[in-house]
């Protein structure tokens, strides 16, 4: 009974902590100006070592929530706690200027455990999307010279729980019901500093949503000969429409409030509310494979398709007339990992037992450049390399991932971002549904 009351205690430090976890800037990134915002799609610890791969990859070690059904390699009398804090540097570079940004907060929260002999389960808490940027704009001369700042900030955040069972031997089946909650605002304001009679023009559009999803995942294990087996995975993500609310405001007036991004004594020309179906999230597929040599190495390779394309997103569609307009379309991302230990049964040589990680990933972006800047996809990508250190005569270990990566470019008047991320998490494993003989 006393581990039921661990469970409980675990769970509710996790969700204590959600607060501070959702309040934090993650970005500071122009190109999460659009809807949402960047989407969040990396794993944990392990995964983010490994090129971010997942759909394949199963262990007894660690917690993977890229697949569901990966849960099912749990060991059977274990509990499993993982949380991480990262990060991260961003270089952003256009045609005029340089600017850095340095950031640190809370990644994730999860525990995993059994439910039976058929079955394990894991809950979670991470970032879905986040908002965070600001730049300026300026034109004319004299009198009609004007300056318009564009800003933006939030996130949204997703709390889940995965069940993962086997029905056939070698042959796992997962799903994920994940709840999105949280909200992201993005503001414009438009002056002229050469007229001191001129009003000042502020447009505000901030998005809300909470609302229920599923996912569904795969895995089959194929062993070849002792020690060696593969395993192939594949996930479904179906669209989904997520309920929510998108309130937009357009007003003129002449002083801002203490925020900076609203106008106070304004005369409101638009203002629209919109509470039902704020989105859709896409249909996504994911396939992945997985070679591993028990207790040595792991190669592993994914490619997912997400249809953008065929979904509902704020602000931005599939087409546009206007040529500086960016669209949107479909995402596609290819990456592949490697994991090798040198002798995890060494005893006096610790580097030996040491998990040494590595991997890269290739994205073609869900945003699409203007056609005055080519209407090419944006592209990001990214080289990783980490590394699991376990605890003496424990299945418990400290994960560390670097992860280094470019995404966009400068051509066209675009802008490019060099980025480094480094994420630190512990996976804490206790026996805790083992049957003692004596206490």
């Amino acid at each position: 009974m006393h581990n039921i009351y661990k469970l409980v205690i675990t769970f509710l430090l996790v969700v204590s902590l959600a607060g501070s976890a959702i309040a934090q800037n993650r970005t500071y990134s122009p190109y999460s100006r659009y809807g949402i915002g960047d989407i969040e799609s990396g794993g944990f610890g392990r995964n983010a070592a490994m090129g971010n791969t997942g759909i394949a990859l199963s262990s007894s070690y660690n917690l993977n929530n890229l697949n569901p059904a990966s849960y099912f390699s749990m060991d059977s009398v274990s509990f499993f706690f993982e949380g991480g804090v990262s990060g991260f540097s961003q270089e952003i570079i256009s045609e005029e200027s340089t600017a850095h940004f340095t950031d640190m907060n809370f990644s994730y929260f999860a525990i995993g455990f059994p439910v039976a002999k058929w079955g394990f389960m894991s809950l979670g808490l991470k970032p879905q999307s986040v908002v965070g940027y600001e730049f300026f704009d300026e034109s004319g001369i004299n009198e009609n010279y004007s300056r318009t700042r564009y800003s933006g900030n939030g996130n949204t955040t997703k709390a889940y729980t995965g069940v993962a069972l086997s029905p056939i031997k070698n042959l796992s089946f997962g799903a994920h019901v994940s709840y999105v909650f949280g909200k992201v605002s993005h503001y414009s304001i438009a002056e002229f500093p050469n007229d001191p009679y001129s009003f000042k023009l502020g447009t505000s559009e901030e998005i809300s949503l909470n609302d229920f999803y599923f996912d569904f995942g795969l895995q089959y294990k194929l062993n070849i000969k002792e020690r060696h087996n593969l395993v192939i995975g594949a996930i479904y993500h179906p669209s989904a429409k997520m309920s929510g609310e998108i309130e937009k405001l357009v007003a003129a007036g002449t002083n801002f409030n203490r925020d900076g991004v609203t106008i106070i004594n304004a005369d409101t020309l638009v203002h629209s509310n919109d509470k039902f179906n704020a989105m859709e999230l896409p249909t996504r597929y994911g396939f992945g494979v997985a070679y591993n040599i028990d207790d040595l190495m792991t190669i592993t390779a994914d490619y997912s398709l997400t249809k953008w394309s065929e979904a509902d997103f704020p602000s931005l569609s599939t087409t546009s007339t206007d040529p500086d307009v960016f669209t949107i379309g479909d995402e596609q991302k290819i990456a592949f990992g490697l994991e090798f230990i040198p002798n995890y049964r060494s005893a006096d040589f610790y580097p030996s037992r040491i998990k040494y990680r590595i991997g890269t990933s290739y994205k073609q972006e869900y945003l699409v450049t203007p056609q005055s800047a080519g209407g090419d996809h944006l592209t990001n990508f990214g080289i990783t390399f980490g590394m699991g250190l376990p605890l003496k005569r424990s299945k418990t270990s400290f994960n560390l991932a670097f992860e280094w990566g470019q995404r966009g470019s400068t051509d066209n008047s675009l802008v490019k971002e060099n980025y480094a991320r480094f994420t630190m998490n512990l996976t804490l494993h206790e026996y805790w549904f083992m049957k003692r003989k004596f206490d």
